[in-house]
């Protein structure tokens, strides 16, 4: 049994709660790796491998905040399946179909199906644990999300130019896992009928004028979500392209991005040693990681600075997301509506991602900026400046504060 902080749950129900978690940031690593080898294959614009690259990003979120809606139904199991059978069935359809149109058409289903999954693997976290116990749990949901894009990405790389153009896309059959899973998912608090029956009760129970989402918090939240998803994706976007502008080893954007999703899985497991020592700074210790990994990004032009950037850059991240969703908690009343609030928060993230390369791209034109590789960095790095500076003169302000109970928390179980 796995302690929870309340009930106990079986340990098929928490392998259930990872093997969502294990399949949702998959979606995206097999086009980047391949965009080169596509346009020879398939003979397309520029313009079509473009919106291979960018339409699944913007189809998310529509879905991602569907899940706000859906979360509050009493039948979220049937929901959740779909999801997967889509996910597994646009996977299969990436063997078989061989024009460019169709590949778009697979890719913004699976967005449709990935939108659905991101906000229920957070909620399954939020709404089994409790305390101290969902701190560490949500740090092991990041880190088995970035281990599969890990994992992926070694499989991808080792199939991308050695086999068929399809093969590759066989990283998406993970989704079987979590449906050989989804028996047990009856067993998470709040997805079966019953379950969100008793949640109703408790709630119908509780006064009306009860405000269940403190917004205010929730739009905090979302700004500094945006602010350092913007920063830090940079280095997943404009990284390979800065270093092949360089004229360096065009294998090293591929290791140089590895890296970084492995220090970001590494420091999902290391967020409460990680609060336990900066206490009330941790979020400005986060932002310091994140401008030093920038600077090196941004002057020292040299392999061993994008590696060491990268690190930084990673363990910034890594801290953030698992610390940023578990206060997302702490701005509901009561627990039904958790998945609705961590949905406008993930939707933040989302739209960072999509909307990054029009911003740096607007900006560009606007200001006649020739090098945009070189651009993106020098103006990430100014951001994180800023961001670094309202970290620290912020931190008793909810989107930076580190409450007390967090603290004690981290210092037990460390």
């Amino acid at each position: 049994m796995i302690k929870t902080g309340k009930e106990p749950i079986k340990v098929t129900t928490y392998l259930a709660i990872l093997s969502v978690c294990f399949i949702i940031n998959l979606p995206g690593i097999v086009i980047t790796p391949m965009e080169g080898r596509l346009k020879e294959i398939l003979h397309d614009p520029e313009l079509e491998i473009q919106l291979l690259t960018i339409l699944p990003n913007f189809v998310i979120i529509p879905f991602v905040l569907l899940t706000a809606k859906l979360s509050v139904c009493r039948h979220k199991i049937p929901w959740i399946v779909s999801a997967l059978f889509l996910y597994l069935g646009c996977a299969l359809a990436y063997l078989f179909f061989n024009s460019m149109t169709a590949l778009i058409i697979i890719s913004c289903l699976l967005g449709c199906a990935n939108g659905i999954l991101i906000p229920f693997s957070m909620g399954f976290v939020v709404n089994t644990f409790f305390n101290k116990y969902r701190t560490r749990q949500l740090g092991i949901k990041s880190a088995t999300s970035n281990l599969s894009v890990v994992i992926g990405s070694f499989i991808v790389g080792a199939l991308v130019e050695k086999a068929n153009w399809h093969m590759p896309f066989i990283v998406y059959l993970a989704a079987i896992l979590p449906l050989i899973f989804s028996f047990w998912l009856k067993d998470i608090p709040g997805l079966s009928a019953k379950s969100a029956s008793s949640l109703q009760v408790d709630i119908s129970s509780s006064s009306s004028n009860v405000k269940k989402i403190d917004l205010p918090k929730v739009w905090s939240l979302i700004a500094n979500n945006v602010s350092l998803s913007f920063m830090a994706m940079a280095v997943v976007i404009y990284l390979p392209q800065l270093i092949q502008g360089l004229g360096l080893d065009p294998m090293l954007a591929g290791k140089v991005i590895s890296v970084f999703f492995i220090a970001v899985l590494g420091a999902g497991l290391g967020l409460l040693p990680f609060v336990r020592c900066l206490k009330h700074f941790s979020f400005f210790g986060i932002a310091l990681f994140l401008l030093t990994g920038l600077t090196l990004i941004t002057f020292v032009h040299f392999e061993w600075a994008f590696y060491v950037g990268a690190v930084f850059v990673g363990l910034a991240f890594g801290l953030f997301q698992p610390f940023i969703y578990d206060k997302t908690s702490y701005t509901v009343t009561d627990r039904s509506q958790s998945i609705r609030a961590l949905s406008y928060v993930l939707t933040a993230l989302y739209t960072a991602i999509a909307v990054e390369p029009f911003i740096v791209e607007g900006i560009s034109l606007l200001f006649k900026i020739r090098d945009v590789n070189k651009f993106v960095f020098l103006l990430c790095f100014f951001m994180a400046i800023v961001y670094s500076i309202c970290a620290l003169c912020l931190r008793k302000k909810f989107a930076f504060s580190v409450e007390k109970e967090y603290i004690a928390e981290a210092e037990e179980m460390t």
